[in-house]
């Protein structure tokens, strides 16, 4: 009997782990297109390897796409079109940009329709294809609720976190968390996010990749650990050292002339240094350019009063490496006494963690 047990459970656990989602994906595209054949790419597994892509051949306008994958993952197919000749290629625009392209997850049966404009539509699909479909209203809305917002980091963290809580059980929520779990983890954002997916998904692979980064980094933000000391020249040479800081609370920076995300964030972290000037914070910006006049010429632009330093070795850059840079724009707040208390503040989230310790 107990030989029975250990058999079923030995299978069930087999059949667990090579489960395998079956998709049939059916298109219609419009003559007009002139589109002979099409690529579809999709990564085949949660281990960042290289993208799978095939080549699917139009028979009448129609196609057909079928197998087996893993789990459910987000595809995207290119039609491939022919031009008249003599006919001059335009360049495109934002309107542009998703025409000819379709972007689904392999979950189901999915139909595809391109009308003459190139644009797709979608129906059918399984969990994961729907909630995906949700996503992209859920996004279309948000833009029409907060246009002030689009583009910006808030507008998708505060997105993907209404997602996650929506549709917990979905890889499309794991999926859409690569963008906060992929560099250094902000734990104040990712914890909840992690907290709220289901017991599936918490033990599905990619969540099982990084789980281990994000206590990490919920240690890093404990106040337990000293920020490692530096000194570093400002814009007229003269050396300045964190230790200096000592008895206020300081946001250290890293920022660059060239990094377009940066640039956008800077008046967010004017906006919480105008504040909280007068309540023991400042900041103290630490730049990964490589060119003098560069970076001077972005501080002037930007209006930035703070200290500024930099040694001109972007991301060989000593300091960056201390704190285990990957990717800018990032900071660390360090307390009065020398300790991180908070990393990768931006928006609204920098705003609201000064106001926890230091008061409205």
């Amino acid at each position: 009997m107990k030989k029975s047990i250990v058999l079923a459970a030995a299978i069930f656990m087999s059949t667990v782990l090579h489960a395998q989602t079956k998709y049939n994906i059916t298109g219609q595209v419009s003559t007009s297109l002139n589109a002979s054949k099409a690529v579809v790419s999709y990564p085949m597994d949660d281990n960042g390897g290289e993208y799978l892509a095939d080549t699917i051949y139009l028979n009448n306008g129609r196609f057909v796409y079928t197998g087996s994958i893993g789990r459910p993952q987000l595809a995207e197919l290119n039609l491939i079109t022919s031009r008249a000749e003599g006919s001059e290629r335009t360049s495109s625009n934002g309107d542009d940009n998703m025409r000819n392209v379709a972007l689904f997850y392999l979950d189901g049966n999915v139909e595809i329709s391109f009308d003459a404009a190139g644009k797709a539509s979608y129906s059918g699909g399984g969990k994961d294809q729907q909630a995906w479909r949700a996503y992209e209203k859920m996004t279309l809305d948000r833009m029409k609720e907060k246009p002030e917002t689009v583009g910006g980091m808030e507008f998708f963290e505060e997105l993907v976190q209404d997602f996650v809580v929506a549709y917990p059980d979905t890889y499309t929520s794991v999926d859409l968390m690569d963008l906060f779990t992929q560099s250094s983890i902000n734990p104040d954002l990712v914890e909840p996010m992690y907290n709220a997916l289901s017991i599936r998904m918490k033990q599905s692979e990619k969540v099982l990749g990084w789980i281990d980064k994000l206590e990490q980094a919920k240690v890093a933000v404990s106040g337990t650990l000293e920020a490692p000391a530096f000194t570093l020249n400002d814009v007229k040479g003269n050396p300045i050292s964190l230790a200096s800081y000592r008895g206020g609370y300081v946001l250290v920076d890293f920022w660059a002339s060239w990094c377009v995300p940066c640039r956008e964030e800077n008046p967010n972290v004017l906006a919480a240094y105008e504040k909280y000037k007068d309540k023991d914070f400042t900041v103290l910006a630490v730049s990964l350019d490589t060119k003098k006049d560069l970076w001077l010429k972005a501080i002037e632009e930007d209006k930035l009063p703070w200290t500024q330093v930099c040694d001109f070795k972007a991301s060989n850059s000593e300091v960056s490496q201390l704190y285990q840079i990957s990717s800018i724009p990032a900071n660390v707040l360090v307390d009065p006494k020398g300790f991180i208390v908070a990393k990768d503040l931006r928006g609204k989230a920098l705003q609201d963690k000064l106001a926890d310790l230091l008061g409205n």
